[in-house]
């Protein structure tokens, strides 16, 4: 055998086969399943605190939306009270306005971010249009007094719904306390619009 040949063979015996094993162990295969579980867990979590947020946002706007509707000069209570013919009415509604005329300033130096969406803005609208034109139905057909102590004790069980709905996701104290404020007064002026209405 010649040298070259012999060398070839010790090469080819000198060689260790070296083998890395299998790639995808079941350590390895155990560890990727729970770090894909673990990103699609950070995944919902995370839409779920975003809706979360963003309805408690919105639940905020839309208080304050509807306060600032019911507050209007050309809204319903402005609109139609000084057309009442019962003086209890007329005083009901400037307690009321001063009610949430209170509460606002209060919504408004708390901090609360009170830019309403676009969806609270027409949702709001909405409402806003058919109490006006339920009062004017109303006024037309001479029973202005009776709509308007029914409507009116309707449209504050909505915001006494609100803005309990709000109370329970306010962080804010200055806020919170000025919804507990609020929150009573509106449902002591909801009983009153609503008797009304039931003895008239």
């Amino acid at each position: 055998m010649d040298n070259k040949a012999y060398l070839d063979e010790i090469a080819v015996k000198g060689k260790k086969k070296f083998s890395a094993g299998p790639i995808l162990t079941p350590v390895m295969i155990k560890l990727i399943a729970a770090a894909a579980v673990a990103v699609v867990a950070m995944i919902v979590v995370g839409g779920i605190l975003a809706s979360k947020n963003g309805e408690v946002a919105e639940v905020h706007q839309m208080v304050y939306a509807r306060i600032e509707s019911l507050l209007d000069d050309e809204g319903p209570l402005n609109s139609y009270s000084e057309r009442l013919k019962s003086s209890d009415l007329r005083t009901y509604t400037v307690q009321l306005l001063s009610s949430l005329e209170s509460s606002r300033s209060a919504i408004e130096t708390s901090g609360q971010n009170v830019t309403a969406s676009g969806k609270v803005t027409d949702e709001n609208s909405g409402l806003m249009m058919t109490y006006m034109n339920e009062l004017e139905d109303g006024m037309l057909s001479g029973q202005l007094d009776k709509v308007y102590a029914t409507d009116t004790a309707y449209h504050l069980s909505l915001l006494i719904s609100l803005e309990q709905q709000a109370r329970a996701k306010a962080t804010n104290d200055v806020y919170a306390n000025a919804l507990d404020a609020s929150i009573r007064d509106l449902q002591t002026l909801q009983k009153n619009f609503k008797e009304y209405s039931d003895t008239h």
